[in-house]
């Protein structure tokens, strides 16, 4: 229940207007089923019909009875009220339940909605706290949603209950001004009463979010397979039960306090219909004994003041939960109608994309500045590069240098700060964005994979459309193919063992092939390798280096390591620190100087010159060991 005073509490994001919210949710309501709209019309009209025939009957009938009607006529006149009342309660019966149906089936509309933009949406987005909190409200809107279901009925109920009180009102006010008011300051009260209660339960709402989060973390961590080792080898099941007892007894407690403000107000209610029913039925009374009014007349007002009091309250009611209802809203037209900032009209054209995609393409960056938001310091400053076209760039650096940030604004995932880039000396802003990732892949350092067969995630394409050719080279070439042609449903493999039962898993090392595979299959002028030998042995790294420069044909490519010797295979290397680029040449150029980059090579020669006596040295002996024994060495695995 957390989510709720997050979602309906937070006033400053209702930026949209109650009027219109509920005709955006109208027309989403439309667009989902079109019979929607008539049937929250239809909840209107019988509705109140049926309410006020329901007072009438008992008051015609003690005047037929009054007036000594022959029974053959006041059970013909009985049937046709009760034919009637049935008619409009069921038409209003069978419009409410549709729109429940419907209203729990809406929230799957909007879930639609933003799954296709949270996965549409400019990256940047993604990354970006305040965005966060807007598309983590809209989730929660479309995944409980509450809110939005609850608008297909709110205001036909609304609208409903104000017919309601204008005709019942009319009809008291006829008779008694004083009864009317009386039934009004009753029921007003009331609901203030009910309001303060809500804002109380507002306010310890915030008070349970501490504790709702450690339970929330201590259930998270019970279920966790990973924490389970620690919790049992460590005994710390009785330490977790301690503070999960804690937390369940504070949240214990704040509930309590809420309850206590709803009984205060529900006793406080029950109160005020005493008072309001005794002084009602008692000036009733009194204009009956007067005879100010029938018997019959007596009984229909007393079925008014119901009818009233109960239109009323449900009117009040309805007005109170529109802030939450539109806010609920206001949430989902936020996410959605986010304005995105990269060109999604027109581009090139396809003409001179296929032009582009024909040739190894000229990567510049002109003076490329990039500042996180909320950042003092920018993370890169003033790059400038020229790649020429089918050179392969290696980029190197140590951790926070800004590698992982300039791969991100070369891909387009972010937009420079200061500067610009440009593919072919056009500016990437002049693409449109689907026409830019077409010409860029990436093996990413933390790829993932989808549950979906082992050649939809190779080719991101239906089996069907698969280039079969294109594919056996793209294995071939990142060293896949051997795995792939050893799997007994081949390239019909299902991934990811959490969505699919009988899924395929592979390796670290295999999965790197695989994702390079994939790269090379989009087949695309400009070529990112983000650190692709991280999960490879040296033979297999061996392998991929001898395989890159034929891979890279053709194209483009910036190659990301950390394993400073790879960097030989390429063309160029540019140096990163601080998020400048302070050197750049060849890998024996730089060698040859007094660089940063020679510094920092023969530290990781050393380090690995100094892992590879320990494996000889563990190697000897475990030979020599075992020719005097015949056994097992310490460090034979």
């Amino acid at each position: 229940m957390l989510y709720m005073s997050r979602v309906f509490d937070d006033k400053s994001r209702r930026k949209y207007g109650l009027i219109s919210n509920f005709v955006y949710n109208m027309k989403a309501a439309k667009e989902w089923d079109k019979k929607l709209f008539w049937f929250q019309i239809l909840m209107v009209i019988p509705t109140v019909a049926a309410s006020l025939l329901g007072v009438y009957l008992p008051s015609r009938l003690v005047e037929n009875l009054s007036r000594q009607v022959g029974i053959p006529r006041l059970l013909l006149e009985v049937s046709v009220i009760a034919l009637v009342m049935w008619a409009c309660n069921a038409a209003s019966n069978i419009a409410i339940e549709y729109c429940d149906l419907e209203g729990s089936f809406i929230s799957s509309y909007y879930a639609k909605k933003f799954v296709h933009k949270i996965m549409d949406v400019d990256y940047d987005y993604l990354e970006d706290e305040e965005y966060q909190k807007v598309s983590g409200n809209a989730w929660r809107v479309a995944r409980f949603g509450q809110g939005v279901a609850n608008a297909l009925t709110t205001l036909p109920l609304f609208l409903s209950s104000l017919t309601g009180v204008l005709i019942y009102g009319f009809l008291l006010a006829g008779k008694s001004v004083i009864l009317l008011l009386t039934i009004t300051a009753s029921v007003g009260i009331s609901l203030w009463l009910l309001s303060i209660a809500r804002k109380k339960h507002a306010q310890y709402y915030e008070q349970l979010q501490l504790s709702s989060r450690r339970d929330e973390y201590v259930t998270a961590q019970a279920t966790d397979s990973a924490a389970g080792k620690d919790i049992r080898i460590y005994k710390l099941l009785d330490w977790f039960l301690e503070k999960y007892d804690v937390s369940l007894k504070e949240i214990g407690r704040i509930y309590g306090v809420i309850h206590d403000w709803y009984l205060l107000r529900n006793l406080s209610h029950a109160f005020l219909q005493f008072i309001m029913n005794g002084l009602s039925f008692g000036l009733l009374a009194y204009m009956l004994a007067k005879e100010e009014i029938t018997a019959a007349e007596f009984v229909f007002y007393i079925g008014l003041v119901g009818g009233f009091s109960l239109y009323f309250e449900q009117m009040l009611r309805q007005i109170m939960g529109f802030n939450n209802t539109s806010a609920s809203i206001s949430y989902m037209r936020e996410f959605l109608e986010t304005q995105d900032r990269w060109n999604r009209g027109e581009g090139l054209g396809a003409e001179k994309l296929a032009q582009i995609r024909q040739s190894p393409v000229k990567l510049e960056l002109r003076g490329v500045s990039f500042t996180y938001p909320g950042a003092e310091k920018p993370t890169l400053q003033n790059i400038n590069v020229v790649i020429k076209p089918g050179e392969k760039i290696a980029l190197i650096g140590l951790n926070g240098a800004g590698k992982t940030t300039l791969v991100k604004l070369i891909c387009g995932f972010y937009h420079p700060t200061e500067g610009e880039i440009l593919l072919n000396d056009i500016p990437i802003q002049d693409f449109n964005r689907e026409e830019y990732y077409s010409l860029v892949s990436v093996l990413f350092q933390d790829s993932t994979m989808l549950a979906l067969t082992l050649d939809e995630n190779l080719a991101g394409q239906s089996a069907q459309d698969i280039d079969r050719q294109r594919l056996q080279e793209a294995l071939k070439r990142s060293g896949f193919d051997a795995v792939y042609e050893k799997l007994a449903d081949g390239g019909k493999s299902l991934l990811v063992r959490e969505i699919n039962k009988n899924s395929t898993d592979f390796s670290g090392g295999e999965k790197q092939k695989m994702l390079f595979a994939r790269t090379l299959y989009q087949d695309t002028p400009l070529v990112i390798l983000d650190e692709p030998t991280a999960a490879l042995d040296p033979i297999a790294e061996n392998e991929l280096y001898l395989n890159y420069g034929k891979s890279m044909e053709k194209k483009t490519s910036i190659y990301i390591s950390h394993r400073l010797s790879s960097t030989r295979f390429c063309d160029r290397i540019l140096l990163l620190e601080h998020g400048e680029i302070i050197e750049e040449g060849t890998h024996e150029s730089l060698l040859a100087g007094n660089t940063r980059y020679a510094e920092l090579f023969e530290v990781q020669s050393q380090y690995y010159r100094d892992e590879d006596e320990r494996r000889r040295r563990s190697e000897l002996m475990d030979d020599a060991y075992q020719a005097k024994t015949g056994e097992r060495g310490v460090f034979d695995e």
